[in-house]
């Protein structure tokens, strides 16, 4: 590049920044706001593909935590069977039950 393609760069440059300045504020001014909206719609964009995945692993925690809770009443169930208790009694707490000779009535 030589000197004259240069200053004529430099010139056109020059020339372009006031024209936009001056004659075309209102393009000015729309092209701004095109940019400002562009990054508006990247940052929501961005924002929501987060929450989105933020939800899923939600949602995720929330089914195994309805696995286990499941799988809780199921051991409750289990454990506090009567036939369960009644053999627990007879065999550790040597208990059994009361003939009824043994019976006392109270009044």
């Amino acid at each position: 590049m030589n000197k004259k393609e240069t200053e004529a760069s430099i010139n056109l440059s020059k020339l372009i920044g006031k024209d936009l300045i001056t004659v075309g504020c209102v393009p000015l001014v729309l092209a701004i706001c095109i940019l400002a909206s562009a990054l508006g719609v990247v940052l929501i964009t961005h924002q929501s593909r987060q929450l989105i995945s933020q939800q899923e692993q939600l949602l995720s925690q929330r089914d195994q935590l309805d696995i286990e809770w499941r799988n809780q009443l199921l051991e409750e169930n289990a454990l506090a069977e009567h036939s369960r208790i009644e053999r627990l009694a007879e065999q550790e707490l040597k208990m059994e039950r009361p003939t009824t000779t043994n019976e006392v009535v109270i009044k």
